[in-house]
């Protein structure tokens, strides 16, 4: 397809209903997964019908999704799903969660939609046509010094943080400001240009896959703290490209 946005937002027109019926839902059941992370009804509910979606008019797409892992088709290109980011938010009643969407070709990262249909927003790119919010082109911001810099975080000790919480302690007393949003709504807060640079751990495929492109094409740089331009680190570290080597600098190599 020349235009795989127009058949995600097909997607998340149904998946986002789906998100909004449990979104505050008394009775929504939620387990937890062998890594001891939660799942809820309506994650495993949106993967489900974006899988019969994507069989029905798309049979040649693989799928990795991370409720159901990884499903080989014909073609060389693969849906990557993460039906809720933001699953214990989700659970807590914060509205800050999304459906994240990306195709992957031979490797590459060439679309991806984000949908979070409870604060009525979406970020979209394709490679080598900008990135979108709601419709809007998006550009990251133009700040070159860290001590000028605001800065995203998520979990800076617990089960979703880095190892080591010094040297990221140490990076944010260097910057002019902080805030703590974490899972995907910090990277889009940099490409939009409301901040300078973001630092996630812990982090899958389907968490920055779609993430990495709408980053990308808003002309930032997305890396793992070993800067290397994979979606398989582990981490990441989400930048307007002008303050990257100096976050670099203080989190390289930490898990």
């Amino acid at each position: 397809m020349t235009n795989w946005i127009t058949f995600l937002q097909s997607i998340t027109h149904q998946s986002d209903k789906i998100a909004l019926k449990y979104f505050n839902a008394h009775d929504l059941k939620v387990e937890i997964k062998s890594d001891r992370t939660p799942v809820s009804q309506a994650d495993q509910e949106i993967e489900d019908f974006i899988r019969h979606r994507v069989h029905a008019e798309h049979p040649e797409l693989s799928i990795l999704g991370e409720e159901y892992g990884s499903t080989q088709s014909t073609s060389n290109c693969t849906l990557i799903i993460d039906p809720i980011d933001g699953t214990k938010n989700f659970i807590k009643g914060i509205p800050f969660f999304a459906t994240l969407l990306a195709i992957e070709e031979e490797g590459e990262v060439i679309a991806s939609l984000i949908s979070a249909p409870a604060m009525q927003q979406q970020w979209w790119a394709q490679k080598g046509h900008g990135a979108f919010h709601n419709g809007k082109r998006i550009h990251v911001s133009k700040v070159d010094k860290l001590e000028d810099s605001l800065a995203f975080h998520g979990s800076i000790f617990g089960s979703e943080a880095s190892d080591l919480a010094e040297p990221m302690l140490e990076l944010l007393g260097k910057t002019y400001r902080q805030r703590g949003f974490g899972d995907f709504y910090q990277h889009m807060m940099v490409a939009m240009g409301k901040g300078e640079f973001c630092v996630d751990f812990k982090i899958k495929p389907w968490d920055i896959a779609p993430l990495k492109i709408i980053l990308e094409e808003a002309g930032g740089k997305c890396t793992d703290t070993n800067g290397e331009k994979t979606i398989h680190g582990g981490n990441a570290i989400c930048s307007n490209g002008l303050v990257h080597d100096a976050v670099l600098e203080h989190v390289r190599g930490l898990k």
